[in-house]
């Protein structure tokens, strides 16, 4: 009995060695470095489709390209609200004027948002 209980350990020993020699491996696979570059069109991407579309209309016939924050959600996502200081439209220079930069508010109405105000405000950064 004694020896079928050390062929059990050694064969357990034997898998948890090897569940960690190829763990290293399983983690640099896992472990890419993702590149999140400051100003990307895929935050415009995943606005809701009438504030997507609002935002593509002021940059015209440039691709606009937004950083981190340029979009708040607040009331669980029913309030949207977008820093137009992280808006960049390839070829306009900013949204920005002496007394602050502009912002807009959208709100999530029967299911689709519309614009509840606009205006200029400093960065709270």
């Amino acid at each position: 009995m004694r020896t079928v209980h050390m062929r059990h350990s050694a064969i357990a020993v034997g898998f948890a060695l090897l569940s960690f020699c190829n763990q290293p491996i399983a983690l640099a696979r896992g472990s890419q470095i993702v590149r999140d570059d400051p100003l990307n069109s895929e935050r415009i991407e995943h606005l809701p489709p009438e504030v997507r579309n609002a935002v593509i209309r002021m940059c015209e016939d440039h691709p606009p390209r937004a950083g981190h924050y340029f979009a708040t959600y607040f009331e669980n996502s029913r309030l949207i609200r977008l820093h137009f200081e992280l808006l960049q439209c390839d070829g306009r220079t900013t949204f920005c004027r002496s007394d602050g930069c502009l912002r807009q508010e959208f709100g999530q109405t029967g299911g689709h948002y519309r614009l509840l105000k606009s205006y200029y405000g400093h960065s709270t950064n």
